[in-house]
C-alpha cells in the first residue's frame, strides 16, 4: 500500500510478551527515493516525530478471540439443545394425541353411544408422569405438571438446562447476533487503526454513556412487563379456567347428590361428557384447532352427530353448555326437579359458559402493541449498542494508540453482551410464553392432565354419592323419623304470610302432599 509504510521493529516479533510488533504511520507527501530497491519514504524529522504509533497485542489477541470463542462455544450448545427439545416435544405432544385419536373397529351406532355413556372412551387415559433431575415433573403430553421449589431455589439449578430460558432458540440467536455485530464492529474499528483514519474515531466513553442511558429505564419498564402478563397468566389460570373447573366439579356434586341411583347415571355421564368436551373445545380453539371437531369423535367425547351440529358454529366450547342447561331444563319439565335446584344448575352452567367467555377474553385482548413494540425496540436497540461497544473495546484492546489512556476491558464488555442479551431477551420470552398459557409449550397449561384431573374428581364425587355411609343411612332414618309440621302451624303460615306480603318474591319449598 503506498500511503501506508509498515516498519517491523527488531526484537518485538515473540508473541506472547506483548510488546510491540508494529508499528505504522502514514505516508508522507512526496516522492519515493528514485533509484531504490524498497519503499522507503522520504520523510523529514519532523514527519518522523509527528508520526502516530499503534502498538499490537498477540497476546490480547489471542486472550480476546479465546474468550468469543469460549462464549460462542457455550451458546451454540445452548442453542443445539433448544431446537432439539422443541423437535423433541412437538413429535412428543403428536404421538401421544395421534394414540389418543386411533380409530377402533367398526362400530354401530348403539355400540358408539353406549361406549361414550359409560365413560369407557380413550380420552381417560391416566396421566404418566416422568421426573427430570428431580426437578420436575411432566407428563406423557408434554407439558410440565409441578416442580419442586427446594430444588428450584437451590445451586442444582445452575446445573438444569432444559425446558428453561437457557434453551429457547430465539434467546440463543439473539446473543449469537450480538456477537457477530461485535465481531463486525471489531473489523471496522481495527481498519481504521491500521490506515489511520483519524477523522472518524470511535469512543468507548461515548458508547458506555448511550449504553447506561439505555439501562436506566429498561429495566423498569421490563419488570412492569413482566408482572403484568404474570398477573394475567394467574387469572386465566384461576378466574377463568379454575371458574370452568369449579363449574364443572359443583355440577357433578349437585347432580350425585340430586339425581342419584342407576336410573340417573346416563344423564350424569352425558353432562361430564359435555363438560370435557368443552375443555377440550376451549383449547383446541385457543390454538386454532376447533373446525377438527372429528378428533373428539375418535376419543370418545363426541358422537358423529353432535360433531356435525357443532362443525359449522362458532365459539363451540361455549355451545356445549347450551345442551347441557337444556337437558337440566327437560328433567325441570319432567317434574325431577324443582325451582330452586333448577337455579343452582343454570347458575353453574352460566359460570362455565363466563369462565370460557372471560379465556378469550383475556387471549383475544393483548397488551396494546405500541407498547409492547416500543419495548422490544428498546432492548434490541440497548443490545445492538452494547455488541458495538464490545467490538469497539476488543479493537482498542488488541490494536491501540500508544497516546491513549482508555481501559476498554473487551472481556468484562463481552460478558455483557451475552448476560444483558439473555436477560432483556428472557424476559421478552417469558412475557410472550405467559401472553397464551393455552399453547403448546412445555410450561403450558397440561391440557391432558388438567382433563383427567378433572374427570377424576367428578367421578369420584359420583361414586360418593352412590355410596352412602352407616352413618348417613343412620342419620337419614333419624331425619324421616321426624314428624312433619302441618299446615296450620304458625311457622308455615307465617312463612305462607311473608310470601304474599313481601315486595320481593319468595320462593317456598312445600313438601309434597301439604299445602301453603
Amino acid at each position: 500500500l503506498k500511503p501506508i509504510s509498515l516498519q517491523f521493529r527488531a526484537g518485538c516479533f515473540p508473541i506472547g510478551r506483548g510488546r510491540k510488533l508494529f508499528s505504522i504511520r502514514p505516508w508522507p507527501r512526496g516522492d519515493v527515493a528514485e533509484g531504490c530497491g524498497s519503499a522507503t519514504p522520504m520523510a523529514s524529522a519532523e514527519d518522523a516525530s509527528a508520526a502516530v504509533e499503534y502498538v499490537f497485542s498477540m497476546t490480547n489477541a489471542l486472550t480476546v478471540g479465546g474468550n468469543y470463542l469460549f462464549a460462542l462455544a457455550i451458546v451454540l450448545c445452548a442453542h443445539r439443545m433448544g431446537k432439539t427439545l422443541m423437535r423433541d416435544g412437538e413429535e412428543q405432544r403428536q404421538e401421544f394425541y395421534d394414540s389418543l385419536e386411533e380409530p377402533d373397529s367398526e362400530s354401530t351406532q348403539e355400540q358408539e353411544m353406549q361406549q361414550v355413556s359409560s365413560m369407557k372412551s380413550r380420552h381417560q387415559r391416566q396421566v404418566e408422569t416422568n421426573s427430570y433431575r428431580e426437578m420436575f415433573l411432566f407428563d406423557t403430553a408434554g407439558y410440565i405438571l409441578k416442580y419442586d421449589c427446594k430444588n428450584a431455589v437451590s445451586l442444582n439449578a445452575i446445573l438444569v438446562w432444559k425446558h428453561t430460558v437457557i434453551t429457547v432458540p430465539a434467546i440463543m440467536s439473539r446473543i449469537m447476533l450480538g456477537m457477530g455485530i461485535a465481531a463486525v464492529v471489531f473489523l471496522l474499528d481495527a481498519a481504521l487503526f491500521v490506515f489511520n483514519v483519524e477523522k472518524i474515531k470511535f469512543s468507548v466513553d461515548d458508547i458506555n454513556s448511550a449504553t447506561e442511558f439505555f439501562n436506566t429505564f429498561i429495566g423498569v419498564l421490563l419488570a412492569f412487563y413482566v408482572n403484568t402478563m404474570l398477573a394475567r397468566w394467574w387469572d386465566v389460570r384461576n378466574s377463568t379456567m379454575g371458574r370452568l373447573w369449579g363449574a364443572v366439579d359443583d355440577l357433578c356434586l349437585l347432580m350425585s347428590a340430586h339425581l342419584q341411583g342407576e336410573a340417573w347415571r346416563p344423564f350424569r355421564s352425558l353432562v361430564l361428557r359435555y363438560s370435557l368436551a368443552s375443555y377440550e373445545l376451549t383449547f383446541m380453539q385457543a390454538q386454532g384447532e376447533d373446525a377438527h371437531v372429528d378428533h373428539l369423535v375418535s376419543r370418545g367425547l363426541l358422537t358423529r352427530d353432535e360433531a356435525e351440529a357443532l362443525r359449522d358454529l362458532p365459539s363451540k366450547p361455549q355451545v356445549m353448555w347450551t345442551w347441557v342447561a337444556g337437558m337440566f331444563g327437560n328433567a325441570h319439565k319432567q317434574g325431577h326437579i324443582c325451582n330452586i335446584i333448577l337455579e343452582y344448575f343454570y347458575t353453574k352452567c352460566l359460570d362455565a359458559r363466563g369462565g370460557i367467555g372471560a379465556t378469550f377474553a383475556y387471549l383475544d385482548t393483548q397488551l396494546p402493541f405500541m407498547y409492547v413494540h416500543l419495548l422490544a425496540v428498546l432492548v434490541h436497540a440497548a443490545n445492538m449498542i452494547v455488541s458495538i461497544n464490545a467490538g469497539i473495546s476488543a479493537a482498542h484492546h488488541i490494536m491501540h494508540s500508544t497516546d491513549r489512556s482508555e481501559n476498554p476491558k473487551p472481556c468484562m464488555r463481552l460478558l455483557q453482551v451475552v448476560l444483558q442479551t439473555f436477560f432483556y431477551n428472557a424476559c421478552l420470552e417469558i412475557g410472550r410464553i405467559f401472553s397464551d398459557p393455552l399453547g403448546t409449550d412445555f410450561e403450558d397449561f397440561p391440557r391432558h392432565a388438567w382433563n383427567c384431573f378433572m374427570r377424576n374428581e367428578c367421578e369420584a364425587f359420583d361414586r360418593a354419592g352412590q355410596m352412602p355411609t352407616k352413618a348417613m343411612r343412620a342419620a337419614a332414618d333419624a331425619v324421616a323419623a321426624v314428624p312433619l309440621p302441618s299446615p296450620q302451624s304458625p311457622g308455615v303460615m307465617s312463612m305462607a304470610t311473608t310470601a304474599l306480603t313481601s315486595p320481593s318474591p319468595v320462593r317456598l319449598r312445600v313438601p309434597n302432599g301439604q299445602a301453603a
